[in-house]
């Protein structure tokens, strides 16, 4: 009797909250370990082509100095970052002012988007439940989304590094930029845990990821406007604004990265914490139960669709009109800056309309671009949908494989229209009130009009990855930090380097005439797509 009941104090604990991490780690990297190699050799290629295109574009020191002119412009300080060492422009300089955001926002996406995929998108579709049946502790899968998405990062800024050293940066500004975008990528992977405990569905937690990552833009954006180099109060608020404030290349300084670094403890703190506060398959955050039946208003693929993405479609809309405003109301600004030094026109689109023309035309496209990247998310939705088995259980009842996917599609295709129309309006009043009417709003609303073909095209190649290799989906995000890039940057890049960009064949209005042949084709191109995206999906398997 005596032994039989000392028994149950010499039994083990079955695992501790740790325990099967080093599996799930080595689960997770394997998985993850050709989106990372893409990633890293997109990252590279855009800095070898960039250092190329600087080194030659600005060979001088006059050519150098004429583009801090346009740098020190509040739009572009806005677009760019706070403008390091603009008095002696070099190089080094130019890399880290006006190449080193767009690296790094693309990283926090790949980061906040990879903890995502290994947490809460893992345990809406039942994955995880099946994982932690077997000895694996509570904490092992954020250890694992955590490590996969910090391993992706560091790849990344090693390539970057390389890059950079490779066209002719000096070593410890290259650490110093490089590390930048590596914290950022690590604040953002926090960011993303904290959010997959708060939220009980994969797509919410991307959605207040990449709201994070909207909100820390702009106040970096404001922030750098309002203070130069750092001074504003609203830069220090942001990891993008503590990762330009390493000064690389001006007066390299590497305490500015410890500050993401504690946060980024804080956050992977605060995600341990509440881990252990919710239970599997739930949120922290209360979800609004729906009404019994549904309403008639919701009766359909399209109309279900669209409630499913309003939300989305509300935050990335709302935050490219204001961006559009924003560039409207520096539009003043950004043209007295062009006056002032000639040379200066060179960088934008040129044409019979001006200054202030070639300027909107290429903030255009790269609001355009933005668009394109809400039309990848809406379509990245769907493929969720798939994941998590909703898409099978849609497709058992009388809908046909057209009309899911299409309905997906024509959602999205609409909301991008919605969006660049209104914010083509937004733009042109607002460039009307600061250049006392200099500009037609009518000729802003065509110019943003006149993008959709190109950003359909985004958009069809998204399904037509979610139709043909939807294991490749990811793609798509390679895919847009290209046409983004070679949209912003494309006047220093070698030639022939946007070619796979539909935004090099559309006219940039209202800097140059219209042209309606590159807008047929495109639209034809993008129709493509998407036709041959749908029929891809008819015949493949569907996860179920």
């Amino acid at each position: 009797m005596t032994a039989l009941a000392d028994a149950p104090s010499r039994v083990e604990p079955r695992s501790g909250a740790l325990s099967g991490t080093r599996a799930l780690v080595r689960v997770a990297l394997r998985l993850d370990r050709f989106r990372t190699i893409i990633w890293a050799a997109s990252v590279g290629l855009l800095v070898l082509m960039s250092m190329n295109a600087l080194n030659t574009r600005y060979a001088t020191p006059e050519s150098q100095q004429a583009r801090a002119t346009l740098i020190s412009s509040p739009a572009a300080t806005a677009l760019a970052g706070p403008g390091y060492g603009l008095d002696d422009y070099t190089i080094g300089a130019m890399t880290a002012n006006e190449i080193g955001l767009w690296i790094m926002i693309p990283v926090a996406i790949m980061a906040l988007l990879a903890v995502t995929r290994h947490l809460r998108a893992a345990e809406e579709d039942g994955r995880l439940e099946l994982v932690r049946s077997a000895p694996v502790g509570r904490d092992a899968p954020v250890v694992a989304g955590l490590v996969a998405a910090f391993v992706a990062t560091l790849a990344v800024g090693l390539v970057t590094f390389a890059g950079l050293v490779a066209g002719g940066l000096e070593v410890t500004g290259s650490a110093a930029l490089a590390g930048g975008v590596v914290m950022v990528g690590f604040v953002f992977a926090g960011v993303s845990a904290v959010a997959s405990q708060l939220t009980a569905q994969a797509r919410a937690a991307s959605s207040l990821s990449m709201a994070v990552l909207g909100v820390t833009f702009l106040l970096r954006a404001v922030g750098d406007v309002r203070g130069p180099q750092s001074t504003s109060v609203l830069t220090w608020l942001s990891p993008f604004g503590w990762a330009q404030a390493t000064a690389a290349y001006v007066d390299t300084r590497f305490w500015p990265l410890a500050i993401g670094l504690v946060v980024t403890a804080v956050l992977v703190g605060v995600a341990f914490v509440l881990v252990g506060r919710r239970d599997a398959g739930t949120g922290l955050l209360p979800e609004r139960l729906g009404r019994p039946s549904a309403s008639p208003r919701l009766t359909g693929m399209v109309a279900l669709t669209s409630r499913r993405q309003l939300g989305a479609i509300l935050s990335w809309g709302t935050g490219i009109v204001l961006m559009g405003g924003f560039v409207g109301l520096l539009a003043g600004a950004l043209v007295d800056f062009i006056a002032d030094e000639p040379s200066l026109a060179d960088m934008f689109p040129t044409g019979p309309n001006g200054a202030a023309a070639g300027a909107l035309a290429l903030y255009t496209v790269f609001l355009a671009v933005t668009t394109g990247a809400y039309a990848a998310t809406a379509l990245g939705a769907a493929r969720a949908e798939e994941v998590a088995t909703r898409g099978a259980a849609v497709l058992a009842l009388p809908v046909s494989r057209w009309r899911w996917l299409g309905s997906q599609a024509a959602v999205a295709g609409v909301a991008s229209v919605l969006i660049m129309l209104v914010t083509g309006l937004v733009m042109g009043v607002t460039a009307a009130s600061s250049l006392d009417g200099g500009v037609d709003v009518a000729e802003l609303v065509g110019a943003a009009a006149v993008t959709l073909p190109a950003v359909g095209c985004m958009l069809g190649l998204a399904v037509l990855l979610v139709g043909l290799a939807p294991g490749a989906f990811g793609l798509i995000w390679a895919y847009v930090t290209y046409v983004f890039v070679v949209g912003l940057f494309g006047a220093l890049l070698p030639d022939g380097a946007d070619a796979l960009s539909p935004f090099a064949y559309t006219p940039q209005l209202p800097a140059e005439p219209m042209d309606w042949a590159p807008v047929i084709v495109l639209t034809l191109v993008a129709s493509s797509l998407v036709v041959a995206g749908l029929a891809a999906f008819r015949r493949r398997d569907v996860i179920g």
